[in-house]
């Protein structure tokens, strides 16, 4: 292509890689039409000679016209430069000055103290490279206001910490399990957060400081399409009411025509029928739970009893009214927001879109949600142990957040994965990216939204592939997964905002770093102060002496995640198996990947022999609490272990790259969650791990 240097030039101007590494360290150039797609998406025609010089023409005169970038980092409270480029008319009669977050006086920039560091000179036009020294500022977000020439001009000013809140010292352990596979004999069907409240005591009583779970934000469990998935949330500023227990409702205890409906005989049959199911039942179960809610929302509005602590959840969080009604749209129309007419489409929703007992009814229940979080959250408090959440790395195209802040997001693209050994094809996730130069130009007001919900509810937040805050992976729609292209996003802004939120809200934070991560990634988790992921089975090695690297100390150490095997799977090999029917290993490959397995099975039991931690047969039942204690020994500051592990479970929730093929996110525990916490095996297991923590 003779336009290809022009093309990449324009390209890198606005962030967009034009190559990239694999693995194996082959170097992966774009393809010219894809990258033509890519910066179409971004707001860039770039079909032709004539397109690309103007596109380039035009990104040199924004400098011109805009002499602040969008936002700046000053670091720990250190004297900063931020550099403006004005016309040379201008550059030794301009006023700067910065409005702090909290409204206090303005502080006024010496000017005397600015110089110009460059000119450049083009036709009759002279601009200067001027900088600006900050003082140090208060940890939060600024505004420096730049004056000349009868012009203003703004930029937002993150003060922030290096490093993110963390605890010094610790060493802890706890277990996890996704909330909706908890089995009890009093919930409807699946876990819900009572359920989780008793596993939290369990864990306190035996030593444990951690519980941890997968992200509990909004999703769809009816309208316009039911997606269980919680990586595919409708929002990531609400929660998902499918973990509310209903019986622990105020209004329901006072309801006789709730517990009626309840205690029917038809209810009672499905309920029974919900818990003796392997798998969930999202449809059927939110169903069933939803007639209910509605006799409960609909008797609240009519009496009112707790008008004043609903009005403090209305006044606390506004923006649930707008979220309300557009799940009320969403019941009423049962289809796609993309698909509404247009000015529900541009977010204009009016009183006789939608049903305002329906709008009533999701107030309600994100109210009952928040109270039954909140008391979650403090029973925790009291009883010493953190409530590990995760943050999804992106939302549901159906969703509100979409819906809402769609100038947030880049149309047109999905993000994904490149080829790799396991996906050779690559993955498309299906979710729109975060527009990289508007949510900067936005000051990260989505990002911060979200952001601050997590951590108003956690002490812990693993952050969802954590690369995502340097690049993502984007494939434009009509594109294959292999014609994706990286999009490289502002990370030391985000780091900053990471900082800062995580010191107010106290929130130590977890970088999910696994598979083909940058070198810069890591530093920069380093210099942050994210904790990294040790998982055992990544980490294992055919070599007895050396069968398991040490985890670091400034990470949480698990065997596994929810999307790999379970331990007893991946002891077992069965996981070779299903990948095989998958069509994911060549039928050739599967003696060679169980003989390999075998090797690493074997030094791990030999290795195991010589830490003195496995004596007798070393079978399954021996290995795997032999290995919880390893990791407890470890320099790891938390050890996390999913309390499936215990009880051999050979299923894993997720299975990557599947959709309809496996039940993914579906999955209960095979025994009631009562029967594990009086398993002697599982108490003595835990006992070890609590001995070296």
């Amino acid at each position: 292509m003779s336009d290809w240097p022009l093309l990449q030039q324009l390209a890198q101007a606005h962030g967009v890689q034009t190559s990239y590494e694999t693995m194996t360290g082959e170097r992966v150039t774009a393809q010219p039409e894809a990258l033509v797609a890519l910066l179409r998406v971004l707001g860039v025609e770039a079909g032709n000679t004539r397109q690309i010089r103007s596109a380039i023409k035009e990104h040199d005169n924004h400098i011109w016209n805009e002499p602040l970038g969008p936002a700046a980092v000053q670091w720990n409270r250190r004297p900063s430069v931020v550099r403006a480029c004005l016309p040379g008319s201008h550059s030794g009669r301009f006023q700067a000055s910065v409005h702090l977050e909290d409204g206090s006086k303005p502080v006024r920039l010496n000017r005397n103290a600015s110089c110009v560091v460059a000119r450049v000179e083009s036709g009759d036009r002279t601009l200067d490279a001027v900088e600006l020294t900050l003082p140090p500022l208060p940890c939060g977000y600024h505004e420096l206001e730049l004056e000349a020439g009868g012009r203003r001009w703004t930029s937002w000013i993150i003060s922030a910490p290096t490093r993110s809140y963390s605890e010094r010292n610790r060493r802890d352990w706890g277990l996890f399990l996704p909330m909706y596979a908890a089995r009890t004999e009093q919930n409807w069907g699946s876990g819900n957060l009572s359920d989780w409240r008793q596993l939290c005591d369990w864990t306190a009583s035996l030593g444990g400081r951690v519980a941890g779970t997968l992200p509990l934000t909004a999703a769809f469990l009816d309208h316009p399409q039911c997606d269980p998935s919680p990586y595919s949330p409708a929002s990531r500023l609400f929660w998902n009411e499918f973990y509310l227990d209903i019986t622990r409702i105020p209004e329901f205890e006072q309801s006789a025509t709730a517990r009626k409906h309840a205690g029917e005989t038809s209810m009672q049959r499905r309920l029974k029928r919900f818990r003796s199911e392997r798998l969930v039942d999202y449809e059927a179960e939110w169903r069933a739970r939803r007639e209910v809610l509605e006799i409960l929302a609909d008797e609240f509005f009519s009496k009112q009893n707790r008008k004043d602590r609903f009005e403090r959840f209305l006044k606390e969080r506004p923006e649930v009214r707008d979220y309300a009604a557009f799940r009320a749209v969403c019941d009423q129309r049962r289809e796609s927001w993309h698909v509404w007419p247009r000015r529900l489409r541009d977010g204009e929703l009016r009183a006789e879109d939608f049903d305002e007992r329906t709008r009533n009814f999701h107030l309600y229940i994100q109210w009952q949600m928040q109270e039954q979080v909140d008391d979650l959250i403090s029973h925790c408090r009291e009883i010493n142990v953190q409530f590990y959440l995760d943050l999804p790395l992106g939302v549901h195209p159906d969703g509100y957040d979409v819906w809402r802040q769609r100038s947030a997001f880049a149309f047109g693209a999905s993000a994904g994965a490149p080829p790799d050994s396991f996906f050779t094809l690559g993955q498309d996730w299906g979710f729109a990216p975060l527009h990289p130069q508007r949510i900067r130009q936005q000051r990260y007001r989505y990002v911060i939204d979200y952001l601050r919900f997590q951590m108003r509810h956690t002490g812990l937040l693993r952050i969802d592939h954590v690369m995502g805050l340097h690049r993502l992976y984007w494939i434009p729609h009509g594109f294959k997964p292999t014609d994706g292209i990286y999009v490289r996003y502002a990370a030391e802004e985000l780091h900053a905002i990471l900082s800062v939120e995580s010191h107010r809200y106290k929130t130590t934070l977890i970088g999910e770093n696994l598979g083909t991560v940058p070198p810069e990634v890591n530093d920069a988790m380093a210099r942050h102060d994210l904790r990294g992921m040790f998982v055992a089975q990544y980490q294992q090695r055919p070599d007895p002496k050396s069968a398991l690297d040490l985890p670091a100390q400034r990470t949480v150490a698990s065997l596994n995640t929810h999307d790999i095997p379970t331990f007893a799977a991946h002891w077992k090999g069965l996981e070779i198996v299903d990948h095989t029917k998958l069509g994911l290993v060549a039928r050739n490959q599967v003696r060679a990947k169980r003989s390999d397995r075998a090797f690493l099975n074997e030094a791990l039991v030999a290795f195991l022999r010589k830490q003195r931690l496995v004596k007798g047969k070393a079978d399954l039942q021996e290995v795997l609490p032999a290995v919880l204690e390893w990791l407890a020994r470890s320099p790891a500051e938390i050890v996390l272990i999913n309390l499936e592990d215990l009880v051999l479970e050979e299923q894993p929730q997720n299975m990557p790259g599947t959709y309809k093929e496996r039940p993914n996110w579906r999955r209960k525990t095979m025994r009631l969650l009562s029967e594990i916490m009086a398993d002697p095996a599982v108490k003595r297991a835990l006992r070890r791990v609590a001995a070296h923590r």
